[in-house]
């Protein structure tokens, strides 16, 4: 089976219930992550490597964020098909994951790993003992989207390194290991790695980071929830593109 992390940060939103109810209906358990609902990145991993240590006895792991949808038809049953076709060196099927309001794929652009997310995103100054260090994003399996084959070495590698950030420090300048990029890393010294799907997925990237933005996301999100609890499907063009790309163009 696969098992749907699926974790709760105490919210309080009005239609919590429905969401209970559904997931009832569909025999999926929602997990309490012990946290509160405040902002605070490390939460992010720290969710997940409760869930995989608690919960090792199914064959994958299927990570979502929670401001990602789908937007094309069997998108995991063909990301599982993808990875029990792929060779024993491949650990992970990470979806290409569209950015809403970057109006491209950021993550698994082409069928490639990582391109668009590091190479197009400008390096940063990071402050470390009075030390300036011109720091770089690294390549990573997205937990946006991802399918990850429950392995003994993936487990140890979760239950030794944990799934969150890290910082590397090289002379003058630093990588930036984002959610999953160490675990990512890891598993390559063990010949491992992840590929893309040929799926693609929307997410709003960054909601929880970007103030300024949540305006105009928090509307769009709510107007393709009242579409969706109308019954009406995903018919109107929000789904697919947001109205602040159509303002800019």
């Amino acid at each position: 089976m696969i098992s749907i992390c699926l974790s709760w940060n105490s919210s309080d939103d009005e239609y919590l219930g429905h969401l209970k109810a559904y997931l009832s209906d569909q025999r999926i358990p929602l997990i309490q992550t012990g946290f509160d609902n405040s902002l605070a990145p490390e939460k992010h991993a720290a969710a997940f490597d409760s869930f995989v240590e608690e919960y090792d006895d199914c064959t994958h792991y299927l990570f979502l964020d929670s401001d990602m949808w789908f937007v094309e038809n069997n998108t995991i049953p063909t990301m599982l098909s993808e990875l029990l076709e792929s060779p024993p060196s491949v650990f992970a099927n990470q979806a290409r994951i569209y950015g809403y309001y970057a109006h491209r794929v950021i993550e698994g652009r082409d069928g490639n790993p990582g391109v668009g997310d590091v190479d197009d995103f400008p390096t940063w100054q990071v402050s470390c003992y009075d030390t300036e260090y011109a720091t770089r994003l690294v390549r990573r399996c997205s937990p946006a989207c991802s399918l990850v084959a429950n392995t003994p070495i993936f487990r140890k590698v979760v239950e030794i390194i944990g799934l969150g950030r890290a910082m590397g420090f090289e002379v003058g300048s630093a990588k930036w290991y984002d959610t999953f990029s160490l675990m990512t890393h890891v598993m390559a010294t063990h010949d491992l790695r992840f590929i893309v799907s040929s799926k693609r997925i929307n997410h709003f990237t960054m909601a929880g980071y970007q103030p300024e933005a949540r305006g105009l996301k928090d509307s769009n999100c709510l107007t393709m929830l009242e579409e969706l609890r109308a019954g009406r499907g995903m018919e109107i063009d929000l789904f697919r593109e947001s109205e602040w790309r159509k303002q800019v163009e």
